[in-house]
């Protein structure tokens, strides 16, 4: 699994798709607390998180179930854990549990990288 991370309108899925030469239709985006499996790369991973607290759900547990679905994936997420701590306490849960979610995926995976301003700094690569 590769995990790529950054801020919102950094350039993740530009670079993702430039670097790994995949098409718009090989890409999942996430709209809501399901998550198509057959798709390479798994896009906007935030907001499952968002929809399953939303749900009462557990993202962590949600896709620990599933990690052999994911074991040759890319996903992009958006970091949300930087900046102003939010005032809502539901905007509190979604950006700790986010960031709880990305370090569960970050230890289990291959590959990790940040894009920042469509710069990669890559933080781990176990594939060498």
């Amino acid at each position: 699994m590769k995990l790529i991370f950054g801020g919102a309108y950094n350039g993740k899925l530009d670079y993702v798709k430039e670097k790994y030469k995949v098409s718009h239709e090989q890409i999942f985006f996430c709209r809501d607390e399901n998550i198509e499996y057959n798709k390479e790369i798994i896009c906007g991973l935030h907001i499952f998180v968002k929809a399953c607290i939303s749900n009462k759900l557990n993202p962590i547990e949600v896709l620990k179930d599933k990690m052999d679905l994911l074991e040759n994936k890319i996903i992009i997420c958006d970091e949300i854990n930087s900046g102003i701590v939010p005032i809502e306490k539901f905007d509190r849960i979604w950006r700790e549990e986010n960031g709880r979610l990305l370090q569960f995926l970050a230890k289990h995976s291959s590959h990790v990288c940040r894009i920042f301003f469509g710069i990669e700094e890559e933080l781990k690569n176990n594939t060498i």
